[in-house]
């Protein structure tokens, strides 16, 4: 979606911003640079390890979810389209290129994604919008000129609103995310953690009626933890997808949580990681 133009596009392109790949990707705008509708986020990709800038917390949820998603190879964010095309669609669209009433800005898609297919990377890309203000004409005239460009590209271009982010989903990912590093666990040998992964999983697994904070309570006795080691741990694995849950069922501490599956075992995640 279109951006407040805050430092000279020419500066902003000298800088690198907008170009690149992974984790050498500066999006073309920034948290600080720009007034967001919402709380905008910095954060640290799982897929990137870069810092994400999004600019509402719309966009955080679904970066988010693109985050952690296994088909997705690249996430390049706040990502800008060229001034003289979008200047060239605008005209032959009869439509005002934004701004209307000064010099006309850089128009950026919030997210452009590369998706594993098999052996290919097919890139897609996303804007981000809250539902009611898809009911603006002028939100709509901006976003024809996007969609035109990125058609003309041979590129598939959608928009994402919050109706389209399953809200369980998010809030699970949040509470995953703190458990996501094993640094982030100083009490913890981790040269036992194999071990550790072997005892919860049968404590886990043989009391499936119990809550997951009464389970990770009785880990924390057993396994002689500090208080909230084990819940923090059982996060971890789950994090880290060695345990696999439903991720669509809201993960609530004071009910049981059923395990899918365990499609790795801690020495096989080493082995593969």
């Amino acid at each position: 979606m279109p951006k407040r133009k805050i430092s000279s596009t020419a500066s902003k392109l000298k800088k690198g911003r907008g170009q690149g790949s992974g984790i050498d990707y500066q999006p073309f705008l920034k948290v600080r640079e720009v007034p967001s509708k919402g709380l905008s986020h910095r954060t640290k990709g799982l897929h990137t390890l870069r810092v994400h800038h999004s600019l509402s917390t719309l966009e955080h949820n679904y970066l988010q979810i693109l985050d952690w998603s296994q088909q997705v190879a690249d996430i390049r964010e706040q990502y800008p389209l060229p001034l003289d095309e979008t200047l060239s669609i605008a005209n032959r669209l009869s439509i005002i290129h934004p701004p209307a009433h000064k010099d006309p800005d850089v128009m950026t898609t919030d997210f452009v994604i590369d998706i594993k297919q098999g052996e290919r990377v097919q890139k897609i890309a996303r804007t981000l919008k809250y539902a009611k203000d898809l009911n603006d004409g002028r939100v709509i005239e901006k976003f024809e000129i996007e969609r035109t460009y990125w058609t003309e590209q041979g590129i598939d271009w959608g928009i994402v609103t919050e109706l389209d982010i399953p809200d369980d989903l998010v809030q699970n990912l949040r509470w995953l995310r703190q458990g996501i590093h094993l640094e982030d666990l100083p009490n913890i040998d981790h040269g036992d953690v194999s071990y550790y992964e072997e005892a919860l999983f049968s404590i886990i697994s043989s009391n499936t009626d119990t809550s997951l904070a009464q389970v990770g309570k009785l880990a924390d006795t057993r396994l002689c933890f500090e208080p909230g080691t084990g819940l923090s741990l059982i996060r971890y694995f789950i994090a880290t997808r060695i345990w696999q849950i439903d991720m669509m069922k809201k993960i609530i501490p004071s009910h049981p949580m059923v395990l899918l599956d365990r499609t790795n075992t801690w020495k096989d995640h080493i082995s593969n990681g």
